[in-house]
């Protein structure tokens, strides 16, 4: 049962107000508090997010290009917002939808080559390349050598 605790007012008689346990869901108080919560925390992710859209991005485009789905249609739709949202907002970081799907498939391309089992050209279809050519013209502008060197260089095999 809730405890009553006198009200603090400027009436002569003593007024109680009953105090809602956190404890019971079934009441009022506590679903106010849960969505309340939930609210402050949605607000408090959309403020970090905004600041933060280029990383989503590259989150999400890690996981489409595993699945081969790398383009910008498959990642507004993963991320749920519309092509020009996106647009609008990784332009307001002072970078674009190639820009960051670049800097992912650099990434990848070395973890990837750190990996003994991988062969170049599995490398190169991971990272959504049609041919090796295009992968290795690729790794040579990010990298300045081609991907046989950069294993040899600094992954020793």
């Amino acid at each position: 049962m809730p405890r009553r605790r006198p009200a603090i007012g400027k009436r002569r008689h003593t007024r109680y107000v009953t105090r809602v346990r956190d404890t019971d869901e079934s009441s009022h108080g506590f679903r106010m508090r849960r969505h309340l919560t939930e609210q402050a925390e949605k607000y408090l992710k959309s403020l970090n997010n905004k600041d933060k859209i280029s990383e989503q991005l590259k989150g999400r485009l890690a996981d489409l290009l595993a699945r081969g789905e790398a383009n910008a249609d498959y990642a507004c739709r993963a991320m749920k917002l519309s092509r020009r949202t996106l647009q609008r907002r990784l332009k307001a970081e002072k970078t674009s939808f190639q820009k960051v799907l670049q800097e992912v498939r650099a990434e990848l391309a070395v973890r990837y080559l750190s990996d003994r089992r991988l062969k170049a050209l599995e490398v190169a279809m991971l990272l959504g390349y049609n041919n090796i050519s295009s992968f290795t013209t690729a790794f040579k502008s990010w990298y300045n050598m081609p991907p046989a060197e950069y294993r040899q260089k600094f992954l020793a095999f």
